[in-house]
């Protein structure tokens, strides 16, 4: 085991039991990262398509979802 202060002054000690959470965590923000490139690249599809489209015309509401 390893001691250590965290940036609030708090102690905590690190041991093989964290470094399998620290996995856990390292995965979910992979993930996390995945998840949010694969939707800002839904946006700017979305964004690409409303360009491509042109104005939406007489009826405002009606919005372009996919080309």
């Amino acid at each position: 085991m390893l001691e250590q202060i965290d940036h609030r002054g708090k102690r905590f000690t690190v041991d093989h039991d964290n470094v399998v959470e620290d996995n856990v965590a390292a995965e979910r923000y992979r993930r996390a990262e995945a998840f949010e490139r694969q939707a800002q690249r839904e946006l700017r599809e979305s964004e690409r398509a409303k360009a491509i489209a042109g104005p939406t015309g007489a009826n405002p509401d009606v919005e372009v979802l996919k080309q």
